[in-house]
């Protein structure tokens, strides 16, 4: 179990408390009355700013992330909201700043959406949830946007990397399967496929029902320029894992036909989805891995990525 909490991942000055108050301060949040730092995830820290009138999120950058990084996650935020996707709007600072730097901390501040991800919520969304879900991946991917390039170790096109880094710590039968996967992917002709702005991690972790039934996406840190049915691909994989009966293919099938309301997909992209969603399956097995063994994150959530990833492909191959 890593010792490591969400406040160790940010580069701070000082005490947390005293910290938190500058912050809200500083964003001007009348009256604050507590905070509560989010547990789940990897990489940034997350805390909830309860306040007289309202709740706020306070994503500290950890201090892993280098200034470029930090002004490009804002700019894709900014892009986001700008193009009416489901996301929260960026605060500003008294001085009419959207980023605050302060005790060796740089962070944003946006209203806090009540309600819970799918994750919390222990399920797939319904019909209408899901729809609604990719009608905000429809929008992401409209957006005329190509953001710098980002490495994220997680995404499926750095799959053989993945496998090389924690191919020692998957069991011999398991890794049978992830290099059927892989070699399921390979004969993808991606630089074929339409190219698009994807959030990239359209997880139950990332996706919000709030309390009066709006979907909200959320985390777009991983946000880059990949062959647009990775988004597609990636809410197969994750989000609309249930344990039921249902095919990858057969659900890749119906998020096909129902993305193609609002936006249209080639032959070629329906031909691959099966495959590069089974990839995303085996990413989620195989990052899992890292997470636990390289990264030292022996926790509940890196527990469920790895059980989804492996009931994935063992359902599947």
């Amino acid at each position: 179990m890593s010792g490591q909490t969400p406040i160790d991942r940010i580069n701070l000055e000082g005490d947390f408390e005293p910290f938190v108050a500058q912050v809200a301060e500083a964003f001007q949040i009348v009256e604050p009355t507590g905070h509560t730092v989010i547990e789940v995830g990897y990489e940034d820290c997350n805390v909830v700013i309860d306040a007289k009138d309202n709740r706020y999120l306070a994503k500290m950058f950890a201090k892993t992330r280098k200034p470029e990084e930090v002004g490009r996650y804002v700019e894709i935020m900014e892009q986001v909201v700008a193009a009416g996707v489901s996301h929260p709007e960026l605060l500003k600072t008294k001085t009419g700043d959207t980023v605050l730097s302060a005790s060796g901390v740089s962070l944003v501040v946006m209203p806090f959406i009540n309600g819970k991800t799918f994750f919390e919520l222990d399920r797939a969304p319904n019909p209408a949830e899901r729809r609604a879900v990719l009608e905000q991946a429809a929008k992401v991917n409209a957006i005329d946007y190509k953001p710098t390039y980002l490495f994220d170790s997680w995404a499926v096109p750095n799959i053989q990397a993945m496998f090389e880094r924690v191919q020692q710590y998957v069991e011999s039968d398991d890794l049978e399967l992830a290099k059927k996967a892989m070699a399921a992917y390979a004969d993808i002709p991606v630089n074929d496929l339409p190219h698009s702005f994807v959030h990239g991690d359209f997880t139950k972790t990332n996706v919000l029902l709030s309390d009066d039934g709006q979907i909200y996406i959320l985390d777009f840190s991983v946000a880059n320029y990949y062959p647009r049915i990775q988004e597609l691909a990636v809410i197969v994989a994750n989000l609309l894992h249930d344990g039921s009966d249902q095919s990858l293919a057969e659900k890749c099938q119906v998020v096909a036909d129902e993305y193609r309301q609002f936006s249209d997909l080639t032959d070629l992209e329906r031909q691959h989805l099966p495959a590069y969603a089974l990839a995303a399956v085996a990413m989620e097995f195989l990052g899992a891995h890292q997470e636990k063994y390289i990264n030292g994150n022996d926790t509940e959530e890196t527990d469920y990525w790895l059980n989804v990833g492996r009931e994935g492909l063992r359902r599947e191959l």
